[in-house]
């Protein structure tokens, strides 16, 4: 259970400049936070539960970096114009506690900063409680595990392609420990601002010297210059056996289409590829993960099991899912944090009520589907791994089963 947070416990990180909200910060310090302010660069390493950030037209790419790197609770705060952007609203769906649009009163953003403050110490946890593991029943879930059975060895070079939020890592990491290599070291490296970590320089060992006995994690290769290209692939045809694993959104693979990454470079960090699939070819799997999270952290805070309403079902179906599974994750923990009533709401998931199969219900027909659907979705969730038991629940058969997931676009 979340101990009560004692007015000395209340480390907010405040990203410089606030401009006008500059006055939301006295009622703040006069409520016990203690404040510390600088720029994203700054900050970087600071230790905080929470960061308050102004989005208004700052450059994505270094805020997205941050977002990565720092363990903490984002709250944002903005004008209804920024919001609108397409992708501000999917940086705040995947990566931030809560947004709030402005004008807004100083007890409403205090209220919600404590809210991010329980959230932050619930994700403290999630590491040690994440279940090492690829959940699904969906065709794509059970190709992958299938995969993940086959590669008893890490490759020299694996590939692991998939949307950003997908589970890249932590498939590169079930490869790793399942791997002979598993009792060493599994080293990440992003390319993109630390290249120059790859190789050995005087006092210094390079990354790449990971890859002898353990395993080297690489993303943003697509970023490497040439020069650094030769020189990684001279390093690979003079070492063979390093245990490599890069993981791309598909930029890698545009970088060869455009002539800006080598093509033999390219051939040999991806000797073996596997494909994360996305969320929302997953629609089958999206209520088991879902309580899957929710059982994982439920815990934690001291709340009972809570299951999701019939409009958060509808909700999660009809949501594009651009963060995915990672998404799925972060609004589950946010909603445990934010749920009051016996279930967990589509509001309490930062998600919207009342689309597609979740709207009124005004036949006796649509009362139906909704029962059908919602014992489909029991069944999944009960019989995870076991089709053919999910449908005996049902008292029907295994083809009549995988219609009705087609039918309601649960498969």
């Amino acid at each position: 259970m979340l101990d009560v947070v004692s007015v000395a416990s209340r480390q907010l990180l405040v990203v410089e400049p606030l401009g006008a909200c500059e006055q939301l910060l006295l009622p703040l310090q006069e409520a016990g936070w203690a404040l510390r302010r600088g720029t994203l660069q700054s900050l970087q390493g600071s230790s905080g539960d929470v960061v308050l950030i102004h989005l208004h037209e700052q450059p994505l790419a270094p805020l997205l970096a941050q977002l990565r790197s720092m363990e903490a609770s984002w709250v944002a705060v903005l004008d209804s114009q920024t919001l609108e952007r397409g992708e501000i609203a999917e940086l705040i769906g995947e990566w931030f506690f809560a947004a709030l649009a402005l004008p807004t009163a100083p007890e409403n953003l205090m209220e919600t900063l404590s809210q991010a403050q329980a959230n932050a110490r619930l994700r403290s946890l999630q590491g040690e409680r994440q279940a090492r593991q690829f959940l699904g029943n969906s065709a794509q879930a059970r190709t992958l595990r299938k995969q993940l059975e086959q590669l008893s060895e890490v490759p020299r070079s694996l590939l692991i392609s998939g949307e950003r939020g997908s589970g890249k890592t932590l498939l590169a990491r079930l490869v790793h420990e399942r791997s002979s290599r598993a009792g060493h070291a599994l080293q990440r490296l992003d390319c993109a601002g630390q290249a120059e970590a790859l190789f050995d320089r005087p006092g210094h060992a390079g990354a790449l010297a990971v890859a002898a006995t353990g395993t080297l994690l690489l993303e943003g290769l697509a970023t490497l210059s040439a020069p650094t290209q030769q020189h990684l692939l001279q390093h690979l045809q003079t070492h063979p056996g390093l245990h490599l694993i890069s993981i791309s959104r598909g930029e890698l693979e545009e970088a060869v289409r455009q002539g800006r990454f080598r093509e033999d470079l390219y051939r040999m960090l991806a000797d073996v590829r596997l494909q994360t699939p996305r969320l929302r070819e997953q629609r089958s799997d999206m209520l088991l993960l879902a309580e899957h999270f929710a059982k994982l952290h439920g815990a934690v805070i001291g709340r009972r099991h809570r299951h999701f309403s019939e409009e958060a079902v509808d909700a999660m179906v009809e949501h594009a899912w651009p963060g995915n599974v990672r998404e799925l994750c972060n609004r589950v923990i946010r909603a445990l944090v934010l749920a009051q009533g016996r279930q967990i709401l589509a509001g309490d998931l930062g998600l919207e009520a009342g689309r597609g199969q979740g709207a009124a219900v005004t036949t006796l027909q649509d009362y139906i589907l909704r029962a059908e659907r919602q014992a489909l979705n029991d069944a999944l969730a009960r019989h995870a791994n076991n089709m053919s038991q999910a449908a005996r629940t049902l008292g029907i058969s295994r083809p009549t089963f995988y219609r009705l997931l087609h039918k309601h676009r649960l498969r």
